[in-house]
Order: structure tokens, then sequence, then C-alpha cells
């Protein structure tokens, strides 16, 4: 039987003691290191093969080598709930809900303005159903609002609702101030150091009509957040790493003021006709976090149109 003396007490204690005064890296925490997905514009629908082109894109995420912790869906995932007869809103979400399944990782969700139910007449819900505007989007994906957030390693996510409808049933990029206070008050409790990624489907900024109409015209609300410069003053003081964005079927950062704006292309490319602009591919972004560094690329899958 071995015995333990005074000495080897003593001893043990102080290599205790400077087993408790070590520096603090040497007892930190592990470094955040993980991989996300930036899915957006699906367009889901029947017709052109959209459905096989879907399957096809998620079959290239499954198969990714670093596997993905989650996805951010950045809207419009059907083509289309809002101009046509609820009928036809039904099989386009069927779709979606069918090929999303097919996704084994958790989905976060921001809406777009073609998720939203009813905005014209013909066969579609009054306003006063139960199932216009977002209802029914929210009720497909099991959702209580249209804003959330989520952390994950130490790191916060925050997905927007950016999708107004106007009083005229059509749609426009806006925060409501029912949401603007909700992210004042979440910003207010996270902490500055925090790192911070927003999710939006009407992009916060973006040079789109610079593109595609000329460089000295103004981007129209349907095309841009109108009050983004609000969000932009709340955020400056705070760690915002990125702000993931869709809608415009484009692949685009902007870096301002360190935050970088960058639009995520689109699942259709060109609504499933081709490449959007005739250079933009179909395709979607990984994103890697490795620290308190974001990096990210856009990885077109090879889907080639059938039109």
């Amino acid at each position: 039987m071995s015995t333990f003396t005074r000495r080897q007490a003593v001893a043990g204690g102080v290599a205790l003691a400077g087993a408790l005064l070590l520096p603090e890296t040497t007892l930190a925490a592990p470094k955040p290191s993980f991989h996300f997905v930036h899915i957006t514009d699906i367009h889901i629908q029947p017709e052109l093969g959209a459905t096989e082109g879907v399957e096809k894109a998620f079959a290239a995420i499954r198969s990714l080598p670093q596997k993905p912790a989650f996805g951010l869906i950045g809207g419009d995932l059907v083509m289309d709930a809002a101009l046509v007869p609820r009928s036809r809103a039904d099989v386009v979400y069927d779709l979606w809900q069918r090929e999303a399944s097919e996704l084994p990782l958790p989905l976060h969700y921001t809406i777009g303005n073609h998720d939203l139910c009813g905005l014209q007449s013909g066969g579609k819900p009054a306003p006063e159903s139960p199932d216009f505007g977002k209802a029914l989007w929210k009720k497909r994906l099991g959702l209580e609002r249209a804003y959330s957030s989520f952390d994950h390693q130490g790191w916060r996510f925050v997905c927007l609702d950016s999708t107004g409808i106007t009083s005229d049933y059509s749609w426009e990029g806006r925060l409501d101030p029912d949401q603007i206070a909700w992210l004042d008050d979440l910003l207010r409790r996270t902490p500055k150091a925090m790192p911070l990624v927003f999710l939006t489907h009407f992009p916060i900024f973006t040079a789109v009509t610079m593109y595609t109409e000329g460089t000295t015209l103004a981007t129209p609300p349907g095309l841009i957040v109108k009050n983004g410069k609000v969000f932009k003053e709340m955020i400056q003081t705070h760690n915002v790493k990125a702000v993931f964005q869709g809608h415009t079927h484009i692949v685009e950062e902007i870096d301002y003021l360190g935050v970088r704006y960058i639009t995520g292309g689109a699942i259709c490319g060109d609504w499933w006709k081709g490449k959007r602009l005739g250079v933009h591919p179909e395709g979607f972004s990984v994103v890697t976090v490795s620290g308190e560094e974001l990096t990210w690329k856009y990885v077109p899958y090879g889907w080639k149109a059938r039109v």
C-alpha cells in the first residue's frame, strides 16, 4: 500500500495553487469554430424544373466537406404566394416543405415578398383572412413572429423581417416600428463585444440599381429597406460582423464602417431562366466562423436552365 506524506501534500497544494494562478489565456474557452450556409431566393415551383433544381442545390449542401451547423434562409421560398389563388399558394408551399425536410440541419428564416399571401383580389384571401399577408408563411413554418434571434458558440444571429405591405397591397423594404423597438431592446441586452450577424430579405445597402438601371438613379423601396439608415445607426456601436441579404439575386458585398453587407445571389438564379444578369449563377453561400473572424464564399451548384 502506498503512503501519502506531508511533503507530498504540501507539494500537491503548491502545484494546485500554481494551476489556479495560470494566465487567463491558458484557461480560456476554445475559440468559436463553425460553418453555416446562407440560402436565399429559392422560388420553388412546379415549372422550369425548379423542384429538381432545389433538390440539386440541397444535395450539394449535404455533400459539403465541412458540415454546416445551421442554415439562414433569406426569403422568397416560393414562386409565388403573394399574387396567386390560395390553391396555388398551397401547392408551392407543399413543395418547399417537402424539399426543406431533406436538409438535415436547423433552419432559421426571414420572410420574402413572394412568401406573402393574397395581396391582390381574384380568388385570394381578403385582408381580414387569417392567412393574409405573413400569416400563412408563419403557419407553414410554425413561427409565432416574423423576426427572431438565436445564439451559437458565443455569436448572436438576428433574423429581421424587412418585408412591408403597402396600403395598395404591394410590397416594399421596411422595418416596422414594433420590430425596431424589439431590436433596440435586443441590442441593449447584447454585450458590445459579442459578434452579431443579421439576416434580411430586402437589402439594407446595395448598388443593384447602378448595375441594372443607371449610376445616378435612386434605389426604389421595392428593392431596398427604405429606413435602412435607422438600422445602420442602431448597430454602429456593436460588433456586427455581417448582414446577409437577398431579393436582388446578385452576388455583392458592400463594406461600410467595418460592417459587411453580403447579398447572397439566389438558388434560382434568374428565376430558373439562367444566370442573373448573365453573370450571377444559381448558388448559395458557405460561411466560416473562426474565433472573431467570418469568411464566406459563393458556391454555384451547377444548375443548367431548361429554357
